[in-house]
């Protein structure tokens, strides 16, 4: 269906994890100058775009009025709008804010599922014991990323203002999650202070020993050993 541009409009969701990226910009400017739009968007019956905002804001900027958008009714429009994103080319920040979307998200049922516990008559087929709700895991498997990789973008972005230029540096492509994880960390974690090795000192030369010098236990005589602390008495200073 042809519908005009201006009766459409991004849903606010959408900027927020989405932001504007001049490079994709252009390159999809470029296409759709040569191309025209291709893929049609989607939006809500109220005119709410779910799929196809980058296509609307482009559209907007080359003064196009009119396009092709699909109409349906979403049971969760946030939802639908990350699902619709799943295969686009995603950068670290973008997936950080995935991951806020979707921890933000399983908040929400955890909260309902605490509501429901203090109830016996609760709905029984649920164990709440074993219920259990993992942001880390489900993230993971919705973004089709690792669980260990989430964690690095996670821990790049909370401690952001520590190490901006760092993650200026990740943002632009120049480095890789791992390398700005490990700059950060340096930047924000005290150094490790290494323990200085054990000694311990013999009784017979009063000299320091490493800890790897074994001592050796002699069994002697209540005489000898009365000679013995006679003469270390004669050593000590």
């Amino acid at each position: 269906m042809s519908v005009k541009l201006d009766s459409l409009h991004p849903h606010p969701l959408n900027e927020k994890i989405y932001p504007a990226d001049e490079e994709e910009d252009k390159e999809l400017e470029d296409s759709i100058r040569e191309n025209g739009i291709l893929e049609k968007l989607v939006a809500m019956p109220d005119g709410t775009i779910i799929s196809g905002a980058r296509r609307w804001r482009i559209a907007k900027k080359l003064g196009i009025t009119h396009v092709d958008c699909e109409f349906r009714v979403f049971e969760d429009p946030e939802r639908a709008i990350v699902e619709y994103n799943r295969y686009r080319k995603k950068t670290p920040r973008i997936l950080w804010n995935e991951y806020n979307f979707i921890k933000k998200r399983l908040g929400g049922e955890e909260k309902k599922l605490a509501q429901l516990k203090p109830f016996k008559d609760g709905p029984r087929f649920l164990n709440f014991e074993k219920t259990e709700i993992r942001a880390d895991k489900e993230a993971s498997e919705e973004l089709g990323v690792s669980t260990g990789q989430l964690y690095k973008i996670d821990y790049v972005y909370e401690h952001e203002d520590a190490a901006k230029p760092v993650v200026e540096k990740l943002d632009k492509g120049e480095i890789s999650v791992h390398q700005a994880f490990t700059e950060v960390k340096k930047a924000t974690e005290p150094p490790k202070v290494e323990a200085e090795p054990k000694t311990w000192k013999c009784g017979v030369c009063l000299q320091e020993q490493d800890a790897d010098v074994e001592p050796v236990n002699l069994t002697v005589c209540p005489d000898c050993a009365m000679d013995f602390q006679t003469w270390k008495a004669d050593k000590e200073p």
